[in-house]
């Protein structure tokens, strides 16, 4: 993964990689956020990739491809400044849509700059862009490429200062999510929405911490992406053993309803949550955050 010309530029580089490729290859890229993501000029990226002034043509034709299909149900149509001053909606997605895109379209010889932009993605950024801004993905997508994923995901996390024993742990602690997570979706008898998951995390966090995850992101000022990853070591533990504990209570139950899961998610983090308060007190830290007791 070191081995490659492309990764040392741009690792240290915290923009969303779009936009890293935009200016490397001098294309103007439209974006903005809608919601809490962000989303990109769908006929920017195309002009960019193609050189092609009107990608309507393009557009069109991807639309009927099976990828195309899939993708358009998550396009949004959002303002977009044209050239003339006017603003118009157009089609815009989110960088997975650019990724897929970029895979469909057809390298010719009066495409140069598609084979550099497609080796440029295959060869190091969409990997490390996945492990740099959202690790929570990587379990799941270790499947595609085991050994590019972690070799990202420990080199970025080297970068920011993270030892080998920390990066295990975050390692181990994604999995146990995932397992907590997977018994969720599979013996809840509720249909379940991003949100039961959200309070079951936060259900976790306060039984352990007294705080949900919006505290915690508060307190140790991360504006964006997981808050797993400003965490200290113990903190990821204790939440594992949690998440792993309520994953086969719930499992052994096989099948139940969504407050029913709530409930021994709440009795687990008791019994550890009481454990983690004594080891925070024994060490004069709050294990949450890493910040000594006194200064809460």
């Amino acid at each position: 993964m070191t081995d490659s010309p492309i990764l040392p530029a741009f690792a240290d580089d915290d923009r969303p990689l779009p936009l890293i490729v935009a200016e490397r290859w001098n294309f103007a890229l439209a974006y903005t956020y809608h919601g809490q993501d962000l989303y990109y000029a769908v006929q920017d990226w195309m002009r960019g990739l193609t050189g092609e002034a009107d990608t309507r043509y393009l557009i069109s034709k991807f639309k009927k491809t099976e990828a195309g299909q899939q993708m358009w149900s998550s396009i949004q149509r959002l303002p977009y400044k044209a050239s003339d001053g006017k603003t118009y909606q157009r089609d815009y997605a989110t960088d997975r849509g650019l990724y897929l895109i970029a895979q469909y379209l057809r390298v010719k010889q009066d495409r140069p700059m598609l084979d550099e932009i497609r080796r440029f993605l295959a060869a190091a950024g969409v990997f490390v862009d996945e492990v740099r801004r959202e690790p929570e993905k990587l379990v799941d997508a270790i499947v595609i490429n085991p050994d590019k994923l972690l070799e990202a995901f420990i080199e970025y996390h080297r970068k920011r200062g993270k030892d080998d024993h920390w990066i295990q742990m975050r390692i181990d602690s994604k999995i146990k999510r995932s397992r907590f997570t997977a018994a969720l979706a599979e013996f809840v008898r509720d249909v379940l929405t991003p949100r039961h998951y959200a309070t079951a995390t936060d259900d976790i966090y306060k039984g352990l911490w007294g705080r949900t995850a919006a505290a915690l992101k508060r307190e140790l000022n991360v504006s964006t992406g997981s808050l797993r990853d400003y965490q200290p070591t113990l903190a990821l533990h204790y939440q594992g053993i949690a998440e792993e504990v309520c994953a086969q209570k719930i499992g052994a139950r096989e099948e139940l309803w969504w407050e029913e899961a709530r409930e021994i998610i709440r009795q687990v983090t008791i019994i550890i949550g009481r454990q983690a308060r004594e080891t925070s007190e024994l060490l004069g830290q709050d294990l949450a955050t890493g910040k000594p007791l006194l200064s809460r």
